[in-house]
């Protein structure tokens, strides 16, 4: 039975609402397409990838509730940690590798998973506090990440949407940030997708 989990990964890894307008196309490679819409007032875009799996949803269900493959397959996740898991949702820890000279990035998650009609699902996650997981010295606790992995079975296996929204806290340069446009949801999508179409994760 999958657990509901958290999936981050991050480096600087929204949640998926309504339709975004304005979206621009960032990067389109490999049976993956990148997508960009820019926030006022926001360091970082709403970032959504999308892309197909020849495997079915709780299989790829099954990776994103892994946490302890999270160092495995999330672009930049350098730790991850189950905190705890409840019924209907579970709190993890991430902590996201920056290039020198910027700041590690961190973040307390808690995520649900919804089982939709169809055979789909999905899994939302938010930032969080935790009393059992203080801030570390030298790492930037992240003040939001909001994020969903949408998937719905399709002829070809599974369609997944990853939409990321986020604010990494502290200040980023600009090249920074047009490099975690392209780079966090592709490798991301990327690393998952040849892991999930190869099998269920090792156990923990």
């Amino acid at each position: 039975m999958i657990r509901a989990l958290l999936p981050i990964t991050v480096l600087l890894l929204g949640f998926a609402g309504p339709a975004l307008a304005e979206r621009s196309v960032v990067k389109e490679e490999n049976g993956i397409t990148v997508e960009e819409e820019p926030e006022p007032g926001r360091t970082l875009p709403v970032l959504t990838g999308t892309t197909t799996m020849a495997a079915p949803p709780k299989q790829i269900a099954a990776w994103i509730a892994a946490v302890h493959t999270f160092v495995d397959w999330q672009h930049n996740c350098e730790e991850a940690r189950r905190i705890r898991s409840e019924d209907g949702f579970a709190v993890a820890y991430n902590r996201i590798d920056s290039p020198w000279p910027v700041s590690d990035r961190d973040v307390v998650l808690r995520s649900t998973l919804s089982n939709l009609e169809g055979g789909g699902i999905r899994i939302e996650f938010n930032n969080t506090t935790d009393p059992d997981v203080p801030a570390v010295d030298g790492v930037v606790r992240m003040p939001r990440l909001i994020g969903s992995y949408d998937l719905r079975p399709v002829e070809a296996g599974t369609r997944v949407v990853y939409t990321i929204d986020s604010d990494p806290g502290g200040s980023l340069p600009d090249w920074l940030v047009r490099r975690v446009s392209k780079d966090l949801p592709y490798f991301t999508l990327t690393n998952l997708r040849e892991r999930a179409e190869a099998g269920l994760p090792p156990e923990e």
